[in-house]
């Protein structure tokens, strides 16, 4: 097979962590090349598959990125589907999993060009997170503590008000609470290939961009109830992805709920788990054979 593995000008010969993922499928007899996915020189038609992997820049090029996934589906096979990364791409995706009984972050919703006045007023938060419903990484997202003296308290509403009207002029707006589990428990991020569980890392609250292992994480044991939670997410898509990241926090009740389900380029931690690499290759392989 003639393989693409798609990444951005950022890291034009990918994350030192799919580079793994390449070797292996080098060592399978796969001719396998990184590609820049906004590159207009390339032929995508040569490829016989593109996997994403690192489009980094894409939430700041968004219609640009969804015509390139259904240029590159007329072209060659796509992991995941153009469908797939597209739906994922805006959290409002959340609001479907909680429509079908899964826990997530609460979540408020302030649609393109409204307005968030009046919103955090009557919010019974220590802190909240005003975030951009299409975005990665840190990009956009800023925390503001809500339970300072009622003087403090009206300057950082009035600070999240602002925050999240100017989001709000180009882009839809979540506002969810901060849940303090993110300092000393962490995020956890569960990786799933093939709509099977992988590994899990604990990642830091407002961690910077960076390559794979590269911005703090670590990995830790797994967690019975937070896979379950994670699963049961995967099991409500309604076609498997090659390639899953589940990311849980937990609640004030010590609940896992879900944060993020991505689908589109995130980082799978391989080198953390090195059995991840065979098995992410050997999922790839299984699907390639399903779809042909």
């Amino acid at each position: 097979m003639d393989i693409a593995l798609v990444t951005y000008n950022g890291l034009p010969d990918l994350d030192p962590d799919d580079g793994l993922f390449r070797d292996e499928l080098v060592k399978r007899g796969h001719k396998v090349q990184a590609c820049i996915w906004d590159d207009a020189s390339i032929d995508w038609s040569k490829f016989d598959v593109a996997i994403m992997r690192s489009a980094w820049d894409y939430h700041l090029k968004k219609e640009q990125f969804y015509a390139w996934m259904e240029n590159v589906s007329k072209q060659t096979k796509l992991f995941n589907s153009a469908e797939v990364m597209k739906w994922s791409s805006h959290k409002s995706y959340l609001k479907q999993l909680a429509a079908a009984g899964l826990p997530i972050v609460e979540t408020l919703w302030i649609e393109k060009g409204s307005s968030a006045n009046g919103v955090f007023d009557s919010l019974n938060w220590q802190k909240t997170i005003v975030k951009p419903a299409v975005g990665l990484a840190t990009f956009g997202v800023k925390r503001f503590p809500l339970d300072d003296s009622q003087d403090g308290k009206q300057a950082n509403v009035k600070a999240a008000e602002k925050h999240a009207n100017h989001l709000a002029l180009t882009e839809d707006v979540m506002i969810q609470p901060y849940l303090s589990s993110v300092e000393n428990y962490g995020e956890r991020a569960l990786i799933f290939l093939n709509g099977k569980y992988s590994h899990t890392i604990r990642k830091s609250s407002f961690q910077h961009l960076a390559p794979g292992g590269h911005a703090g994480e670590t990995s830790v044991p797994r967690d019975d109830l937070e896979v379950v939670a994670a699963q049961k997410v995967i099991d409500y898509l309604s076609h498997t992805p090659l390639y899953a990241r589940v990311d849980l926090v937990r609640d004030l009740e010590n609940t896992p709920v879900i944060l993020e389900l991505e689908l589109v380029e995130p980082s799978l931690f391989l080198s953390f788990h090195p059995p991840a690499v065979l098995a992410f290759a050997d999922a790839f392989e299984s699907v390639l054979q399903l779809s042909i």
